[in-house]
């Protein structure tokens, strides 16, 4: 740090900002990973439950 107010830059600020920057990135990331299994995992069940609400319900078995 106090190397870099001898040399008078703002090397450090800069280095926060892309670390803050890398941790935004990584958080999105992670929120659309969740939003992406959320609907994958749900998926199946709602077109079991729009098939059997607005489909042939003969095609759902009890093993189904």
């Amino acid at each position: 740090r106090e190397q870099a107010k001898k040399m008078n830059v703002d090397s450090l600020r800069s280095n926060q900002n892309a670390a803050a920057e890398s941790a935004e990135i990584r958080i999105a990331k992670a929120a659309l990973t969740v939003c992406f299994l959320f609907v994958a995992s749900w998926t199946p069940y709602g077109v079991m439950a729009l098939i059997g609400a607005f489909g042939d319900q003969r095609l759902l078995t009890p093993g189904v």
